[in-house]
Formats: C-alpha cells, sequence, structure tokens
C-alpha cells in the first residue's frame, strides 16, 4: 500500500500510519498535522454516486421531523458564537451556509435575524432550502466556482461540511473572498485527534466513505492560517440530537459503535422518548476565524 498513499491533502506530509479500512476504502492518519484522510482521493464516479438525488434524505438531513428540530436547535446554539462580533453598521447581517442540506440551518438562521443564503451541491436539496421562508437566495455548485461578488458575507459558516472536501485549499480560498475584511468563519466538523477518533478506531461515528478528510485541531488552523484567515478560538462543538436520529444514523451504518443497542432503542421506546433533544458530542469540535482587516 505504501506505494499508493498520496501525501496529506492539508498539510502535504507523506509520512502516515494506517487508521483503518472502512466499506473498502483505507484511511491513513497523518504523522505529520494528524489528519485523518483517505489513502486515495475518491473516484469521481462514486463521488457522484454517493451524492445523488436521495442523498441528504438517506442521511437523515431532511424529511423527518425529530431530525429537523434538531437540526434548527443545533444551528441556533452554533450561530450564538457569532453574537460576540457586533455589526456597528446598522443593516442587516448576511450570512452564507456553504453544504446548507436542505435548508434547516439556512431557516434557523432567518430565526436569528441574519440574512441567509445556502451553497449546495446537492440540486434536489438546494431546490428545498431555497423554498425555505426568509431564505434570500440558494445557489447550487461548489463556492470556489460560483460568480458571487467579494466581500459580501458579514459571516459565513460550515457545519459538518469541510469534512467533504478534497483539496480543502480552493474552497478556503473562495470563503476568503467572499468575507468582509473583518468577517467571521464558523466551521464544525470531526475531530482525527478526539479521544473518541483514537478509541473507536474503525467503529468512530465519523467514518463515512463522503469524509474524505477528518481534521486535527491543529490541521484545520494551519489550513486556515494558510489561506489568511486569524484563528480566534476553537472548542467542543455540542449538538442538539435526538434518540430518533442516533437511531437513523445507526441502521444507515452498521460500524457504528453501539450501533445494535440505538437500533433496539428505536424499536421499543416510544416516540415522545425517540424525539427528546440532549446534547451531543462524540469528537467534533468548533473553529472560529475572522478574514483580517486590511486582507
Amino acid at each position: 500500500m505504501s506505494q499508493q498513499v498520496r501525501a496529506c491533502p492539508v498539510c502535504g506530509s507523506a509520512s502516515w500510519r494506517a487508521f483503518c479500512v472502512h466499506r473498502d476504502v483505507q484511511f491513513v492518519r497523518c504523522r505529520s498535522c494528524a489528519s485523518i484522510y483517505q489513502a486515495l482521493p475518491l473516484d469521481p464516479v462514486r463521488l457522484q454516486a454517493l451524492y445523488g438525488e436521495s442523498y441528504h434524505e438517506i442521511r437523515g438531513h431532511s424529511k423527518n421531523p425529530a431530525i429537523e428540530a434538531a437540526k434548527r436547535a443545533t444551528t441556533r446554539r452554533y450561530l450564538r458564537m457569532l453574537q460576540r462580533y457586533p455589526d456597528d453598521t446598522g443593516k442587516p447581517r448576511r450570512l452564507l451556509e456553504v453544504g446548507c442540506s436542505a435548508g434547516a440551518g439556512l431557516a434557523a438562521a432567518v430565526e436569528c435575524g441574519w440574512e441567509a443564503e445556502g451553497v449546495e451541491i446537492s440540486a434536489p436539496a438546494a431546490d428545498t432550502a431555497r423554498h425555505r421562508p426568509g431564505v434570500r437566495a440558494v445557489y447550487c455548485g461548489r463556492v470556489q466556482d460560483l460568480p458571487l461578488p467579494a466581500a459580501r458575507y458579514d459571516a459565513v459558516v460550515l457545519f459538518d461540511v469541510i469534512e467533504h472536501i478534497d483539496p480543502p485549499q480552493p474552497t478556503l480560498a473562495a470563503l476568503h473572498r467572499l468575507l468582509v475584511p473583518g468577517g467571521v468563519l464558523l466551521m464544525v466538523t470531526p475531530d482525527a485527534g478526539s479521544f473518541s477518533a483514537r478509541m473507536m478506531g474503525a467503529a468512530w461515528v465519523h467514518l463515512f466513505i463522503e469524509h474524505v478528510i477528518l481534521f486535527s485541531r491543529r490541521a484545520l488552523r494551519q489550513a486556515l492560517e494558510s489561506a489568511g484567515f486569524s484563528v480566534e478560538c476553537a472548542g467542543f462543538a455540542w449538538k442538539r440530537v435526538n434518540l430518533d436520529m442516533l437511531v437513523r444514523h445507526a441502521t444507515i451504518h452498521s460500524h457504528i459503535m453501539f450501533g445494535g443497542a440505538l437500533r433496539m432503542a428505536g424499536r421499543v421506546l416510544p416516540a415522545a422518548l425517540l424525539r427528546a433533544m440532549l446534547p451531543f458530542n462524540i469528537g467534533e469540535f468548533y473553529m472560529l476565524a475572522r478574514r483580517p482587516e486590511g486582507s
């Protein structure tokens, strides 16, 4: 396998060690930045098949009231982190969500007072998102390919998205261009350096075929700084979830540790209990950065 493994797509190091094989895909860990990445770039044909029309529904991103409620509650929690950055112009602030899926997060942003726009690679999901009340626009495609004007947004957010993007540099450069000077970038992503990643290995809940790069905190900081951002803070990203969501993920992804117990819970517990909200974190972190003034 040593002849096939590529250099780390985050830091460029050619030093790696095996991490696991998941659904015939080899994951390795970079010895330099501690990111976990796929040994080979994901095949374009397989990638296109993954993000087909049913992707977001199959993954539980839409058409389920309990999951919808959890995603909106989680987004509101994340957006509160942006309140420490007041705007002195008095104008409504513009927010772009990259990888907005079916628009639950955009709906939450509108509720929080943002002028919200989205970018989504899946055409069916983008169409659902753009019909959310109050959403200004949703663009279909990769953010680096869209003809959006520079310095358009006060905030850009990516919730569980950057791990899907390989390589990350063109996307980060596009985000830097789209933010106003002093604008804020907020990312939430699985932490390759977390205790859960080290303990669970091949049963880690964040090992999906479409997760091509799982960043460590050090690696994401390095990537952001290389793109011209100033990193301000990072920490554990606590989601609001319900058992309904966890059961659905355990049903889709048989490798997840304790998946059998979750599937059993889904069969025997009452609906009201399955939909009750609870805080949840198994190895995810947030990182908040800014485009420096004058850049």
